[in-house]
């Protein structure tokens, strides 16, 4: 027995030294190509060669299409990249409550805009600008700041402390039924008193419900952009509340009215059932995220597959101005690799990497990306036009003043129940919005 023992032992042994010295251990690893461009920058990306930063990443699209870049960056700057990714959910809470902790070990993550103005107060953030402006770490005029999309360059700063860079763009824009549309010989919406037309004309007629929109938990994000077309505010940089102004309780009108044309059960609708609302055929218009845009030409996941149509966000008293959303990155203030971290968050947000990730779907936060023919080729022309008209003038959450930003999060869960209240006719429209204001003026205060 000891002998096969023995010889058993031997044979595990020779198969051991095959997996570690043998053909497919021995093949070196494939040499990383590194984009031409880089080299076009007035910069030594080799200064902090051999230095390691850790990247935490949530699990998101962006993060499943850059990851596999990373070796680029490596290759390009001699520095390690240690990256951890985990679910959306926790991370939103594992970074604030590590920083709040003292316990904050990664260099660069990435970051909702609209926690800015917390990140920003508490100090946990860098200054970027700090970056941005020195020579020697970046060339101005090969990163082209200025080429972000309006909206983009203005979520990168609160109270003007420059804190993050964006690395995704999506905007509320209009999707409908060409089908229906034409059928029914209603022309494309342009503004919202014609939306709002459109939708009682199509519900009436039977085909598919008017529109879509969301009326639950987050209620709030695509409304922030009916409040400024209309020529309203939430509120404003001194933190005065202007959620009940005549403009933004006009807006919330034309959010009821809509809703009457919806799918029934609005007010329990969140992105998850506007877009099944959408990708069904059940409703007919949608003026929400750009996202959805790929989804609805998967045939595995549409049933309205070369039926779909794109045009811009529609205008209202106040102009055209979407709501948009910026996923966006940004640096550890203790971090102590610093200037590493830096180059990682240039590279990410360069015009070379941002391209290669349009590409694969990431929509960009760079104008000029949408321009580029290898990009463009890949969405219809009035999609394509319907995202640079619209985010020429989109804009994101606004942050307020102090108070407003320290409790931005309490400031969306009461106008979420309020605009419930309004949709449900609980309350008129003027109504629930004077009983957000005098809460939100108890929040503030």
């Amino acid at each position: 027995m000891r002998r096969k023992g023995l010889l058993l032992m031997g044979v595990i042994l020779c198969i051991a030294a095959g997996l570690v010295f043998g053909r497919g251990a021995a093949e070196p690893e494939p040499e990383v190509e590194v984009p031409p461009e880089f080299e076009e920058a007035d910069i030594d990306w080799r200064q902090f060669e051999g230095q390691t930063i850790n990247v935490l990443f949530s699990a998101h699209p962006w993060e499943e299409s850059i990851t596999p870049l990373i070796p680029q960056f490596e290759a390009l700057t001699g520095i390690t990249v240690d990256l951890r990714r985990v679910p959306h959910d926790d991370m939103i809470v594992e970074v604030p409550a590590s920083f709040a902790a003292g316990t904050m070990t990664d260099d660069v993550f990435m970051a909702r805009y609209y926690d800015a103005a917390r990140y920003t107060l508490e100090e946990w953030t860098s200054d970027i600008s700090q970056f941005l402006n020195d020579p020697s770490l970046t060339d101005p005029d090969w990163y082209n700041f200025d080429d972000f999309f309006p909206g983009a360059q203005a979520i990168t700063s609160w109270a003007d402390y420059q804190d993050r860079l964006p690395i995704t763009a999506e905007a509320s824009i209009l999707i409908y039924r060409e089908d229906i549309y034409s059928d029914l010989g209603i022309a494309v919406p342009t503004t919202f008193d014609e939306l709002l037309d459109a939708a009682r004309e199509i519900t009436e007629s039977g085909e598919a419900y008017g529109i879509t929109a969301r009326g639950g938990p987050a209620n709030w994000m695509p409304f922030y952009g009916m409040v400024r077309s209309h020529g309203g505010e939430w509120v404003d940089e001194n933190d005065q509340v202007m959620i009940n102004t005549p403009e933004s309780v006009a807006a919330v009108q034309t959010l009821v009215e809509l809703a009457e044309y919806a799918p029934p059960g609005i007010t329990a609708y969140g992105w998850d059932q506007i877009n099944t609302a959408m990708l069904t055929g059940t409703a007919a218009t949608f003026i929400d995220s750009s996202v959805i845009y790929p989804r609805l030409q998967d045939p595995e996941r549409s049933a309205v597959v070369g039926k779909i149509g794109a045009a811009p966000y529609p205008e209202g008293p106040g102009g055209r101005v979407s709501n948009a959303h910026f996923w966006s990155i940004a640096m550890n203030a203790d971090s102590d690799n610093q200037g590493a971290g830096w180059l990682f968050i240039q590279w990410a947000t360069s015009p070379p990497v941002q391209k290669e990730l349009a590409i694969m779907g990431i929509l960009p936060p760079r104008a000029s990306i949408w321009e580029e023919p290898a990009f463009a080729g890949a969405y219809s022309p009035d999609f394509i036009e319907a995202m640079e008209i619209t985010m020429e003038t989109a804009v994101s959450l606004p942050a307020g003043g102090r108070q407003a930003g320290l409790n931005f999060i309490s400031l969306l869960d009461t106008l979420t129940r309020a605009l419930q209240e309004a949709i449900e006719g609980e309350k008129t429209s003027q109504e629930a919005m004077d009983d957000l204001a005098s809460e939100w003026e108890r929040i503030l205060r």
